[in-house]
């Protein structure tokens, strides 16, 4: 293989079969693709799976992390851009309001 290490050919198959279990970061990660086989040398397909569903694990909390991150940031930024449009509206409704106070105390007198 391209990836740094030879598969015999008597696990081959057996290695074959695991890919599709693979998520794609998992099968581009010459360090995964051999950590995967040597689970399948040292304990079988089952382990050489049970491997791969915790790998497969932690890459889609890790993506879901990202994704939660980047939804409270935007989520964020939407609120400050709305809150600065509020001090806006505020400053003008307030100098609006200061002068319609004024009027109506000159009235009274």
């Amino acid at each position: 293989m391209e990836n740094g290490f030879e598969i015999p050919p008597e696990q081959r198959e057996s290695f074959q079969r695991l890919l599709p279990h693979m998520v794609a970061g998992l099968r581009n990660d010459p360090q995964g693709l051999e950590a995967v086989f040597l689970y399948l040398k040292m304990g079988g397909e089952k382990m050489a799976r049970i491997a791969i569903d915790a790998y497969n694990q932690t890459h889609r909390l890790k993506n879901a992390q990202m994704q939660k991150l980047r939804l409270e940031e935007a989520l964020m930024a939407e609120q400050i851009d709305e809150s600065e449009e509020d001090d806006d509206d505020e400053e003008e409704t307030g100098v609006v309001d200061a002068k319609k106070g004024t009027d109506s105390i000159a009235d009274d007198f």
